[in-house]
C-alpha cells in the first residue's frame, strides 16, 4: 500500500465510517505513518489521521504521536474559534446587523464531530452598506483590530483568531467562472434563523453553490486542498434537495466543475476506480497542498495566458488591472493610478519578504515544461474552467 492509499484509507476510517482492513493495519508502520503525516499536514488533515490511529489502537510511535497531537490541537482550535464565533454573532445580533456565517463554521455541523472540520479563521457575510457598522460593533465590543478593506472583505484580528468579515461573496478577479449572477442573489436567498433574528442562513442549494464557487477560486490558481473535496463528500451525503442544487449549478455554469469534484471525492472517500482525468485532477490537488504550490501556479498560469513569456509579463511583471485592484482596492475608484500601483507592487515584491516568494515563482515558471502546461490545460477544460 502506497502513501496516498494509506492516507485516504485512514481518512475514510476517521470520517466516512469505513472499517480497517488487515492490509491497512499492516501498512501502518512508523516509516509509512511518517510519510502520511507529512502529506496530511500539507492538507491540514493530520488531525483526522490521528483520529483514525486512535480508533485502530495502533502501537505507539513518533509519527502516530504527532498525528494524535494534531487531533488534540484541532479540538482546542475548534473550541477557541467556536467561542469567538458565538461572541461575534451575539454582537451583531445586539447591533441588529444582518449577517450570514459561511464556510467551516456552518459545514462542521455535518461532520461526525464538529471539531473534525478545521478552519484557520471565521467567515461572516454582511451587507456592504452595513460593513462600517459591523466593524465598529465588533472592534468596540470584542477588542478586535481591523485591517484595510479588500475587494471583498475586511480581516479583523484579536483574541488569537482571525475574522474575515465579507461584504461580497467572491473576489472580482474570479468573476468569469464564479457564477456571480447567482451569488448576487445571496441575500434574497437567505432567511432568518428565527423570527426577528439578524442571524441569517442560506438555503442548502445556495450554500452548496457558494462552496463550489469558492473551490473554483482556489482551483484555478493552483489547487484547493483535499479538505475542500472532503467537504463536498460530506455535503453530498446529507443533500437536503439535490434537484435544487443541480438547478442552481446549471444556472450558474458551475455544474461541470461540481461533477468533476464529485468524481474526485468518490475516488478518495468511497474508493471508486478513477478514470484518467480524475486521476490527473487528483495528482494536481495532492501535489499542491492546501494552498497551492509554485509548480501548479506556473502551469495553470501558462495554460491560461499562453506560455511562459506571457505569464511572466502579464502575471508577474505587469499584473492585469482586475488582479491589481484586488490587491489595491483604491484602484476601483481611481483606475488612472494603475501605473503607480504597478510600481508600488514591484517595490513590495522586493521588500516585505516578497523577493524570495517571487524568485521561487519565477524559478517554477522557468522549469515548468510544456507537458505540465498541457496537463493543466486538459485539467482546466475537464473541470469547466
Amino acid at each position: 500500500m502506497d502513501t496516498q492509499s494509506l492516507f485516504f484509507g485512514l481518512l475514510r476510517i476517521a470520517v466516512c465510517g469505513e472499517s480497517a482492513t488487515e492490509q491497512l493495519k499492516t501498512a501502518c508502520t512508523p516509516e509509512m505513518l511518517e510519510k502520511v503525516y507529512a502529506l496530511a499536514t500539507r492538507h491540514d488533515l493530520a488531525h483526522l489521521v490521528g483520529q483514525a490511529i486512535s480508533k485502530l489502537q495502533l502501537p505507539e510511535s513518533e509519527p502516530a504521536a504527532k498525528c494524535k497531537q494534531a487531533a488534540m490541537q484541532a479540538f482546542g482550535r475548534y473550541m477557541q474559534l467556536n467561542f469567538e464565533l458565538e461572541r461575534a454573532c451575539q454582537v451583531l445580533e445586539q447591533a441588529k446587523i444582518p449577517f450570514i456565517p459561511l464556510k467551516g463554521s456552518v459545514l462542521r455541523k455535518d461532520y461526525p464531530e464538529p471539531w473534525m472540520r478545521t478552519s484557520c479563521d471565521m467567515d461572516i457575510l454582511v451587507k456592504e452598506e452595513m460593513l462600517d457598522a459591523a466593524v465598529k460593533a465588533l472592534t468596540g465590543a470584542l477588542g478586535y483590530t481591523a485591517g484595510n478593506k479588500g475587494d471583498h472583505d475586511i480581516v479583523l484580528r484579536g483574541n488569537g483568531v482571525y475574522l474575515e468579515l465579507h461584504y461580497d461573496t467572491i473576489q472580482e478577479r474570479y468573476e468569469a467562472g464564479s457564477g456571480r449572477s447567482v451569488l448576487s442573489r445571496i441575500w434574497e436567498d437567505a432567511s432568518p434563523l428565527k423570527e426577528g433574528s439578524s442571524h441569517y442562513v442560506l438555503s442548502d442549494a445556495m450554500f452548496y453553490f457558494y462552496h463550489i464557487a469558492h473551490m473554483i477560486k482556489h482551483f484555478e490558481v493552483g489547487g484547493c486542498g483535499v479538505r475542500t473535496f472532503l467537504d463536498i463528500w460530506i455535503m453530498d451525503q446529507k443533500a437536503h434537495d439535490p434537484a435544487a442544487r443541480q438547478a442552481l449549478l446549471e444556472e450558474g455554469g458551475l455544474l461541470k466543475f461540481a461533477q468533476g469534484a464529485r468524481q474526485v471525492a468518490a475516488y478518495w472517500f468511497r474508493g471508486e476506480t478513477p478514470d484518467d482525468m480524475t486521476r490527473a485532477v487528483s495528482d494536481y490537488i495532492l501535489r499542491a497542498g492546501m494552498y497551492s504550490d509554485n509548480k501548479n501556479r506556473a502551469a495553470v498560469g501558462q495554460a491560461k495566458m499562453g506560455g511562459k513569456l506571457r505569464y511572466l509579463l502579464l502575471r508577474r511583471v505587469f499584473m492585469p488591472y482586475d488582479y491589481l485592484k484586488a490587491e489595491y482596492p483604491v484602484l476601483q475608484k481611481h483606475k488612472w493610478l494603475t501605473p503607480v500601483y504597478q510600481v508600488v507592487r514591484w517595490i513590495r515584491m522586493l521588500t516585505h519578504g516578497g523577493l524570495r516568494r517571487t524568485a521561487a515563482e519565477l524559478k517554477a515558471n522557468t522549469r515548468t515544461e510544456g507537458d505540465s502546461t498541457g496537463t493543466a490545460t486538459e485539467i482546466l477544460k475537464h473541470m469547466g474552467i
